[in-house]
């Protein structure tokens, strides 16, 4: 009872920040997502450790490049000067050609190569995706199109929440055929189409809520396509963990385990629906 009084005031509480950072504008989703994506990038480098030694000053350099891609990326947005783009852009491209170097430098260890391509990988699989969620929610030309991006930005969180809610639901009450019982054994069939169905619901409904975004059609392709790829985004971080040995990617949340543990979905989703609304924007 606890527990779930624990897990229930954790995600309000995320629920709302994450409401209120979207919505407040860009420089709030800048400040805000920044720390995020920096603490999943953390978890991430400790997920794959594997026994590797620590490195401090390794870890200095890579949170650097990360805080630099970060900034790179949101740039895109055409929310901060040219200067500091370049400035960003140019940051991150000297980390990309020093680390390797940084590398040869450090003292032996079992596995070096591993060390600097988990650098990389973290970067792109976690600062890199919640990056880019500013380029179509904060972006100048799609506010001239759209009036209110940020709208589209809110409505892939509810998209996913949704789509976790409807496969809780129908998963713990129908749920008997694995969906990959290998990587995550409490996974159903019936609860990745318990999602699905509820995300073709809330975005069969959307363009009455939030009119003059995206029409009904649209609305349920982006539905569909965040509940099919949110679902392999949360296998995707579940093998991540299953090889570090480990059930949460972390602690900060309680009750939800870590950064990386609530946003495993937004990773795989985000690329791929930026992707799906360059083409029909």
């Amino acid at each position: 009872m606890k527990n779930l009084l624990t897990r229930t005031l954790t995600g309000i509480l995320f629920i709302s920040i994450i409401t209120a950072a979207v919505l407040a504008g860009a420089y709030t989703f800048l400040i805000v997502f920044g720390i995020i994506a920096l603490l999943g990038y953390i978890e991430f480098l400790n997920l794959t450790q594997l026994g590797r030694r620590f490195d401090q000053g390794l870890f200095v350099v890579d949170m650097a490049g990360a805080c630099a891609l970060f900034l790179a990326i949101f740039s895109f947005s055409g929310q901060i000067p040219a200067n500091m783009q370049k400035a960003a852009i140019l940051t991150y491209l000297i980390y990309v050609a020093a680390r390797p170097i940084i590398q040869l430098y450090k003292s032996p260890d079992k596995s070096p190569v591993a060390g600097w391509a988990y650098s990389i990988l973290g970067q792109i699989y976690v600062v890199l995706p919640l990056a880019l969620l500013s380029v179509w929610g904060y972006g100048k030309e799609l506010q001239l199109l759209l009036g209110h991006p940020e709208y589209l930005l809110m409505a892939l969180f509810v998209f996913v929440w949704t789509n976790d809610t409807g496969a809780y639901i129908v998963g713990c009450t129908l749920g008997k055929h694995r969906l990959f019982e290998r990587i995550s054994p409490k996974k159903s069939w019936e609860g990745f189409f318990g999602g699905l169905v509820f995300c073709i619901i809330l975005a069969s409904c959307l363009n009455y809520l939030i009119p003059g975004i995206l029409t009904t059609p649209q609305w349920i392709g982006m539905g569909i396509l965040t509940s099919i790829f949110s679902t392999w985004g949360d296998l995707c971080e579940s093998l991540l963990k299953r090889t570090a040995g480990v059930k949460d990617s972390g602690k900060i949340l309680p009750g939800h385990g870590g950064i990386l543990d609530r946003f495993d979905s937004e990773l795989i989703a985000s690329p791929v629906i930026f992707i799906y609304l360059s083409f029909i924007l």
